[in-house]
Parts: C-alpha cells; structure tokens; sequence
C-alpha cells in the first residue's frame, strides 16, 4: 500500500461507476467518423482553445474546458493517461510480483497459489480494482531491501515473501487467506512485518472494520516501522467500508467522519510526512462522499477560474456532476438541481446545456455572456420568441471569437429548423469550405452538411456531400485518421440518396462528374440496381455506363446489358450481373468503416465471415452524424425536388420494399430463367450463384422457409447435370 492509493481509488470508482463488461466476437471494423459526438475530434487543439464546435453531447471533462475557454480563462489540458499506468512497454506491477514468487517461493508453496489478480467481484456484480499497482510496487521495493538486506535465499527473506504472497491471494476474491503468523523467537522487525501484512490482508479480504482495528494498533506500536502509515491505511479500510458496493453499512457518515479524523492525524504527524499529499487527496475524497454539493462547489470554483487545473480536480468534478444528476452505475439517486446549480455558473451552465433547460435562455438574457449564448442557441427551439434576437447576437460573435465556430453553426442550424433556407445559405455563403484557422476539419464537416441540407441545386448538393475522416475509432482504441485520406461522406448523405431522390435523380447524379470517383460509383451501382428492379431499362442502362467506366471488373457483364437488343435479354444478364456481383445494392453506402473504405469497387464474391451481400432493405436513416445535430425528424428532402419527384421517389421506395428479400428475387428469377430456357448454359450459373448466395445472405424479414432453393437445386442437376456449375453445387441450405 502507498500514499498513491487514494488517485488510483478514485479512478477504480469511476471504472466502477460508469464502466460496463461485455464479451463480443468479431471482426471488428474500424468507424471513420466525420462526426464526434461525445469528445472533440482534434483533442489536441481543442486543449490549445481551438474548440471548434462545442456539442452538449460531449463529456463533462471537455464542457469544463469549453467553459474556461469561451469565459477568456486560460485553456487546460487534461491528463487522459489513467493514474498509475505503466510506460509503454513496461510489465505491470502485478505481473512483475507473480513474475517475482513464481521465481522466488518453493515450488511447494507456489503450487498452493492461484493467480494473482487485481480486480474483485461486489456483491452486486460490479467490480473494482482491489489492489492496486502502488501496493505491487511497494511489495516488490520491500523484498529488494530484504534481499540486500539478509540475501535471495534467506530464511527470512522466503518467509516474508510467502507471508506477502498470501496477501495477495485476497485480492481476486475468494475466501480469506491469512499469512501464518510470525515463528515464536522471530525479532520485533519480523513481528510488526507479519502485523502489517495480516492487517493487509483482511483489507484486501474486504473485511475493513477487521483492517481499520489492527492498522490503529499498529499506530499504537510505538516499535513498529509501520507506525506512521497505520492511522492512514486505517482511514482507507473505513473509506473502503462504505465505498464498496458488498460492504456498505448504514452508518456511512460517522465512519467517513472517523476516517477525516484518522486523515488529520496523519497530517499533523510529522513522521507521516510521505504520506501527507495522499491523506489530503483522501479528505477531499471524503468530503466528496460526504459533503457533495459543497465539495462540487468547491471542486467548480477552482476549475472555473484557477489559471492551473490539477486532472484529479477534474476527475473528482465529473464523478460528482454524474452523481448528481444520478448517472452512476450504483443507482445513486439524483441530488437537487436547484441545490447543485445555485450560486454555480460552471455547473449552471453544464446542466442547463446538456438538459436542454430553457434556463439557458434566461441566463443569457441575464449575462449576454457568449459562454451563455451558446447554451442558448443549443437549447432554443425553433419557434421560441427569442430566437430572432439568438441569431441577432450570433451574427455578431466575432471571428477572433474562441465561440465563432459554434455560435456561427448553431446559427445555421435554428435557421434551418425555422425553414428559412435563404438566410441559412446567406449565413454559409461567407464561411469557409476547407479547414484553416479557426476552422476545424470537422467544423467544414458540419458546414458541408448544412449546405447539403440547403442546396439549391443538384449541383450544390453533390459537392457538398464529401467529407473528410476526423476519427478513426475501434475496439481496441483509435487510428491516426490521417491514414484515411481519400473523400467520404456520413449517413445523411446515404440517406438523401436512398429515401429522397427519385431514380431519375439517381441516374443523374451519377453521370455528373461532381463527385470523387469511389463516391460517384457508390450512387451509380445503386442506380444501376434499382433501375433493374424497377424494370427502368433505359436508366439502367444509362447508369451502366457510368458503374463500368468506374468498375473495370464489371465492364464485360455491363457491356451486354447495354448491348441487349431485347428487354427479355437485359433482364436475364441483369440477374446475372446481380449473382455474380453481391456488392451491388439499391442502397448507396453512408459512414464508412476501414473495410468499405478498403473497396472502390462492388464486390464480386460473397462476404462469408461478415456477410455484406446484396441489400435487406432501403436504408433511409439519418445515422449519427452530423444530420443528429441539424434536424430532429429525419433528413429533408433537398429543397429542388418537386413534389411530383416527392411522390415519385414514395412510389419508387414502396416498390422496392415490395420486391421482397435479394436473395429470393434473385433465386426466382433465376428458377424462371432455367424454366424459359432450358439449354442455355448462363441460366446453370444463375442457379448455382442463387443458391451459393441464399446461404450468405439472409435477411431479418426473411421467412424461416422457403422452396425455393431445393426447387433450384433440383432443377440445376436435373437440368444441368453435366454442366461445371451443377458440378461444384453439391447442397442447398435452408
């Protein structure tokens, strides 16, 4: 144990409060994001003032800072790196300690050990890290002193390590696990160690009224080289106590009003003086558990104005801005608000941005302050009365202004909710179009898409819709988005596509050379695909055109659609093109993970680890990029479609949903080609692919049967039966 203890509990608490467990399988993909919600995007700059747009969505942590920022307060730079973590490379400390007595101890005592572990199971299925890397470091420094000390292979040095050794096999859980006490003759240095570590271990145990009584005795050993540690460690036994989920007893107050006092001890000791830093850290953890409201006021004050900021501050205040609005993972009821924001405008200004208060309003009215307009402009609805004076002071927030890029969308974004597209096109007119100063990469994102939201024209639509990756984010951490560097676009863009566009629209986006050539591609395949299940030949062939200009692998199978004489004839290569091409789709792909990145052109064989065949569906929704921050209900349809092309494109959707699944359209397609045709050659392909892609491609909505694929299957040998396809094609799959 060390004085570190009390900056690893308080991170153990938040693990235990906020985080959850879950086991999954892959693959994983890596998520570009043109969008960040819960963090800044370029974190480094917004730590330099550079806040680009501040999201009510985002971390506490980060409102903290915006706060600081937009008030003129110098800006801060949060530590990310968990207390106690260990430098790239390096073992952890337990590891190093099981490394130690697995070296170390007689293989008849190591036999007797299970693993050691840090983390222990409460009683209501959270766990905690229970020992920490500070306990480790200190056991491991304590056996180096003894070897040099008394040598490797000592008596004494053997029987102190496997007496520690037991400590730590409390840890993970488990029944109790007490050192043997100290050999009858053993000198007063061995004694008080054998001490200590029992304490120890009934702290690990989570026996803490056992831990906090035997460290007090230890305080009052007067011969114990532990002395001046023991009202401490007594202290973290009854803060423990009541922190623990398993432990908690009813008379929390009194016992963390004992654990302040055992804390002032320590601190007016003057042979506790390594351990002072940590029992202040510890009263502040207690007058956190104890006194919240007051210590969040305190904790508000010093991270409003101070010019520094220590992270444990930060930390300390997001954990208690969870707890009061009763969103940690114990289930703590909420606090007052009125109690928690009264007096406090850092806490005023978190809470009425993120809840979306209508107090917000009247703060800026009070203040005009721009901290305030921006909570403001977030939390105004588009037919409140005091927007046109919200958007009055937004116009004049000065460029120089660390609020000009917030307050400059959010001014966009009431304009649009208010249908007033001219002035939200005036506003964009002046506002750059690439990255710069004060410009961000994901502000131009979000520019770019109100100005798809606003186009006027075709042309303004298309080249609004590429984006740039700020994010790239996985399972196990985030890329540099640098790697990343090619055009995408989010799912407002897909979205606009699928379910607000007519084909006719489709087919001419298509042709136009607007777009980047991947992105051009993905809107012509779709049309191409749509065009053929709506029976459009003319457009299909016209978005052929484009698909194989752009699709090298696909030219051949286009060329003889566009070539066929007879609609007949079209039909059948279509069905073919579509069998052996599963990366075609009605649907024009939106937010792009590494593995779509990865694909410039439609897939010619089927996906098998994670299936991506074909289509289940129009895909008309808005994702969770920036359409979420802009609109409430969904992406509008660009202002140049005419309600004719509306209807239209409701007609077309509908139709499409009629098909039914790929998988069975294409499968019955097939069966009726081989029935027409019984000698052609292409139709035993058809088959064949049409039974190959049931297997990958199924679809929620699907039915849990169907005839049809032992219907083309058996008509493939029966039909075929020389022929390679039939060969190859030895099972059909439910």
């Amino acid at each position: 144990m060390s004085g570190a203890w009390r900056r690893g509990f308080m991170w153990c608490l938040a693990v235990a409060a906020t985080g959850t467990a879950a086991l999954a399988c892959g693959p994983f993909f890596i998520e570009l994001l043109t969008v960040k919600h819960s963090s800044p995007a370029d974190r480094a700059g917004y730590a330099r003032g550079e806040l680009g747009v501040v999201k009510p969505s985002f971390e506490r942590r980060y409102l903290v800072q915006a706060y600081r920022t937009l008030g003129g307060v110098a800006p801060m730079a949060p530590d990310d790196r968990p207390a106690g973590a260990a430098a790239s490379g390096d073992k952890p400390p337990f590891q190093r300690w099981r490394d130690l007595q697995a070296r170390e101890l007689p293989a008849a005592v190591t036999q007797t050990l299970k693993p050691v572990g840090t983390d222990r199971i409460a009683a209501d299925y959270s766990s905690f890290v229970n020992c920490l890397a500070p306990g480790f470091e200190q056991a491991l420094a304590a056996h180096a002193e003894r070897v040099t000390r008394f040598g490797a292979r000592s008596r004494d040095v053997i029987d102190w390590l496997t007496a520690q050794a037991a400590v730590f096999q409390n840890c993970a859980g488990g029944p109790l696990v007490l050192p043997a006490p100290a050999e009858a003759g053993s000198d007063a240095r061995a004694r008080a160690d054998r001490d200590y570590q029992i304490a120890a271990a009934y702290f690990y145990a989570t026996q803490y009224d056992e831990a906090a009584g035997r460290f007090r005795a230890i305080a009052a050993n007067t011969a114990s080289p532990w002395r001046a540690s023991g009202r401490y460690l007594a202290a973290r036994a009854l803060i423990r106590s009541v922190t623990v989920p398993s432990t908690r007893p009813k008379d929390a107050l009194q016992r963390f009003a004992a654990a302040e006092r055992e804390l002032q001890a320590t601190i007016a000791d003057r042979d506790a003086a390594p351990l002072h830093t940590s029992a202040r850290g510890l009263l502040d953890l207690v007058a956190a558990r104890a006194r919240p409201i007051e210590r969040l006021h305190e904790l508000s004050a010093r991270l409003a104005t101070a010019p520094t900021v220590a992270p444990r501050d930060l930390v300390d205040y997001t954990w208690l801005m969870d707890r009061a609005l009763g969103e940690t993972a114990a289930g703590t009821p909420p606090m007052d608000l009125a109690a928690v924001t009264k007096g406090d405008d850092l806490t005023d200004w978190i809470v009425a941005t993120q809840k979306h208060q209508a107090r917000a309003l009247e703060r800026w009215q009070e203040t005009r302050s721009e901290r305030w307009l921006v909570a403001a402009l977030w939390t105004a609805g588009a037919r409140d009365t005091a927007v046109p004076a919200l958007l009055a002071a937004a116009a004049q927030v000065p460029q120089a202004s660390p609020a000009f890029a917030t307050t400059a969308f959010l001014r966009i974004r009431l304009l649009i909710q208010r249908n007033d597209l001219a002035g939200a096109r005036a506003a964009l007119a002046p506002l750059p179009d690439a990255p710069g100063p004060g410009f961000s990469a994901e502000t131009i994102n979000l520019l770019r898409a109100a100005r798809f939201t606003v186009a006027a024209t075709p042309d303004d639509l298309l080249a609004a819709a590429p984006r740039v990756v700020v994010r790239a984010e996985s399972e196990g951490g985030s890329e540099p988005p640098g790697k990343f560097g090619k055009p995408v676009w989010d799912d407002d863009v897909a979205a606009v596509f699928n379910s607000r566009m007519p084909l006719e629209r489709l087919v001419a986006a298509a042709e136009s050379t607007r777009l980047p050539a991947r992105l051009r591609l993905r809107v012509a395949q779709a049309a191409f695909t749509r065009a053929v299940l709506l029976e459009r030949p003319q457009a299909g062939a016209r978005a052929a055109r484009v698909v194989a200009s752009l699709a090298p692998s696909l030219r051949g199978d286009l060329g003889r659609y566009i070539a066929a004489t007879d609609d007949a004839a079209r039909r059948r290569i279509a069905t073919l093109t579509l069998l052996r091409t599963p990366g075609l789709s009605i649907n024009v792909g939106g937010r792009d993970t590494d593995e779509s990145y990865g694909r410039d052109t439609p897939s010619r064989q089927f996906g098998h680890a994670f299936p991506r065949n074909w289509w289940c569906g129009v895909e008309a929704g808005a994702g969770d990029g920036a359409a979420r921050l802009l609109v409430s209900d969904g992406v509008p349809f660009p202002p140049f479609i005419t309600e004719a092309e509306r209807r239209d494109t409701a007609s077309e959707v509908d139709a499409l949903a009629g098909i039914g699944s790929p998988r069975a359209y294409l499968t019955a397609a097939a069966i009726q080609w081989a029935t027409e045709r019984r000698a052609d050659p292409d139709a035993a392909e058809a088959l064949a692919l049409a039974i190959d892609g049931w297997r990958w491609s199924r679809c929620q909505a699907d039915p849990p049967k169907s005839d049809l694929p032992p219907r083309a299957f058996a008509l493939l040998h029966r039909q075929f039966p020389q022929n390679e396809w039939a060969t190859k094609t030895k099972y059909w799959y439910d």
